[in-house]
């Protein structure tokens, strides 16, 4: 009986170091996969679309990594940090309202993105939009 313990715990231990392992190596392949934004300064323009239909263009000169700080420092956006990140209920002055299902959708030349404001990296160049949306499907 105490052998069978002994087996039965060994392989408890080996599942574990195993299981950690495999989370290890999830992890630094996601790390290294995972898009960068690029380093130093670089101008994006990102255009706010408002419900109404008209349009603001600006252009963002940032050192920033992220859509989500250069939205924040270049004043497109209200900053509101919530669990997740940054989540955009303000941008240009006008405010989704939620009772109604509105949402500002993020486009990069006009294709969305998969991915929030802060997990979005930014490069020299690039051409994003902001479009004040209704509905959540």
């Amino acid at each position: 009986m105490e052998q069978k313990k002994g087996t039965v715990n060994g392989k408890i231990i080996a599942a574990a170091v195993c299981l950690a392992a495999a989370a290890a190596a999830l992890f630094l392949v996601w790390r290294f996969l995972t898009p960068q934004g690029e380093a130093g300064a670089k101008t994006v323009v990102v255009e706010v679309v408002h419900k109404d239909g008209s349009a603001r263009k600006f252009s963002l000169n940032t050192d920033a990594d992220s859509l989500g700080k250069a939205l924040v420092e270049g004043g497109v956006v209200v900053d509101n940090q919530d669990t997740y990140g940054l989540y955009i209920l303000t941008a240009d002055g006008e405010t989704a309202d939620e009772s109604k299902q509105e949402w500002w959708q993020i486009t990069k030349n006009g294709v969305s993105l998969t991915t929030s404001a802060d997990s979005t990296p930014i490069a020299d160049g690039e051409h994003y939009e902001l479009t004040l949306t209704v509905g959540w499907s």
